[in-house]
């Protein structure tokens, strides 16, 4: 990608991350703010911070809170399903509540447990895409990333495939309303969705008591039924809103990432042609993908106690945006840090957050990628199927989301091969 530097891209009343200008491709304002202004003030006084140090200052150090994100975000969303269920989710708590909702699930996100799953995640994969491969096109959004994160996010929860479908609606109709400023019809619309989706889960989990897995349901009705967690009970709420919160971890995040890699690669295709030429450079792939477009642009916190970073003073109270495709971005971290180069060594990122948020499901993120990578190159000479300027993003501050990616490419009559 060719970054075109300007006298300044950010406008006299501050960064808006929902310009549309921003949402196509919000990097070139990232090389200014990280070489100009890199604790910034942006629109609605809000700061913005973007070097990789800074970053992950925001997103590690407790006088960075979420707790207190919940408390703005419920007077935006107003009442309504929402609210009552999404108050819950370890999204919006501090510690000691977060770490006791975390411990809920870990035993769910074990390391071994997640590379077990590798001889699925290759069958998933080969399933998905061998038709596709005798096609030879797709929409790799809906016909490829989608599903794939989906099936494994839903048989970690316990969530079973008649559910698939109205899960990934419901998420859909959810996500604007998790991020900065939904509008009024998407808080009606995540309402809607909020309120089927717990009727569902609800009634999964009333099913379930009794006749236990190895699944996330399982594991927290365990704590449920049993002494609860930390001496404290787990919620019905609590329950779904976790759940809910791991779908959105597990199945929007790694949809958009497998989908921004295949673009990252089409849009450089000296580096397709060197990953088929190498495919022991995938490892490399995935972890630059991660840097170089994240499917997570940013994390928000409000401010617990007066902070300096750099030379900006950060007041209690004041709301700050850590935007880690900024700093994934950084120079003073990366060589040539706007270059998409899959031969990058020891690439260490910001997009799985860090402390004590880092993602749980980074294994079984890159698992996925590193699988979907393996395949995707075996299909030749695959190119956008449509305009380069008809390319389109859903609307997000947070989150890097194409609306649809269609390719074409030679049709596989065997596959895999």
């Amino acid at each position: 990608m060719t970054i075109q530097l300007t006298a300044g891209p950010i406008p006299s009343a501050g960064l808006d991350p929902l310009e549309p200008a921003f949402q196509l491709d919000p990097y070139p304002y990232y090389h200014w703010l990280l070489r100009n202004d890199p604790v910034h003030l942006g629109n609605e006084e809000t700061w913005y911070v973007t070097r990789f140090a800074d970053v992950r200052l925001v997103m590690s150090d407790q006088r960075f809170g979420c707790a207190s994100v919940r408390d703005w975000w419920e007077e935006m969303i107003g009442p309504g399903a929402l609210k009552d269920i999404m108050r819950d989710t370890m999204f919006f708590e501090d510690n000691p509540n977060h770490a006791r909702l975390r411990s809920l699930i870990s035993p769910t996100f074990a390391p071994s447990r997640m590379r077990a799953l590798q001889p699925k995640i290759d069958e998933v994969v080969d399933e998905l895409l061998t038709p596709l491969a005798h096609r030879g096109e797709m929409e790799v959004v809906s016909d490829f990333a989608a599903p794939l994160a989906l099936t494994f996010v839903c048989e970690l929860i316990g969530i079973p495939r008649s559910g698939y479908e109205g899960v990934r609606k419901w998420s859909l109709d959810i996500a604007p309303t998790l991020d900065l400023i939904p509008s009024d019809e998407e808080i009606v619309a995540g309402n809607a969705a909020m309120g089927a989706f717990t009727d569902y889960l609800r009634e999964l989990i009333d099913s379930r008591r009794g006749d236990h897995g190895p699944d996330l349901i399982s594991v927290m009705l365990e704590a449920a039924e049993g002494d609860g967690v930390d001496g404290r009970p787990v919620t019905m709420n609590e329950m779904i809103s976790t759940v809910i919160s791991v779908v959105f971890a597990g199945h929007d995040t790694v949809t958009n990432q497998v989908s921004n890699t295949v673009l990252a690669l089409i849009r450089n295709p000296d580096q397709m042609a060197l990953l088929r030429r190498r495919p022991e450079l995938v490892d490399n792939t995935v972890e630059e993908s991660l840097r170089f477009d994240s499917a997570v642009q940013s994390n928000s916190r409000r401010v617990d106690e007066d902070v300096t970073i750099g030379d900006r003073q950060l007041r209690k109270g004041d709301f700050v945006v850590a935007l880690m495709g900024a700093a994934n971005r950084d120079p003073e971290k990366f060589d040539d840090p706007d270059r998409f180069d899959i031969t990058r060594e020891g690439t260490k990122t910001m997009s799985f957050g860090a402390g004590m948020r880092y993602c749980l499901g980074a294994i079984l993120a890159r698992l996925e990628l590193r699988t979907a990578l393996d395949r995707l190159i075996r299909l030749p000479d695959m190119h956008l199927a449509m305009p380069e300027e008809e390319i389109s993003y859903q609307r997000s501050s947070m989150f890097r989301s194409l609306v649809k990616l269609p390719v074409t490419f030679d049709p596989v009559p065997t596959f895999p091969n």
